[in-house]
């Protein structure tokens, strides 16, 4: 029985670019500053978000909250404890900017 060639070359491509971004999914993002939380929110939120999600949505912990009990009627998994780890979190990394008065 004879293989062709281009089959396995493309099965083992496949299974490189799978491995890959596998990888990445599991790297720890960059530019997320350091605080307790941080793991939780990484191990929790990155199974579907990219890390730059949060960086233009500012909050206070109720509002974070609010967010992430949205997340939860989507389907997450989180305990009270882990959303109110990640409300904080996020409170702090990613605090809601005051409003800027008119000159």
């Amino acid at each position: 029985m004879r293989f062709s060639r281009k089959p396995v070359l493309g099965f083992l491509l496949g299974c490189l670019l799978l491995q890959s971004s596998a990888f990445a999914q599991r790297a720890k993002p960059a530019g997320l500053p350091d605080a307790p939380g941080k793991d939780v929110l990484v191990a929790k939120c990155f199974q579907c978000h990219a890390p730059t999600m949060w960086q233009d949505h500012r909050q206070d912990r109720r509002g974070w909250e609010s967010v992430l009990y949205r997340m939860v009627g989507r389907g997450a998994l989180w305990t009270e404890d882990e959303i109110g780890t990640m409300a904080g979190y996020l409170a702090t990394a990613y605090p809601r900017q005051p409003a800027a008065t008119p000159k």
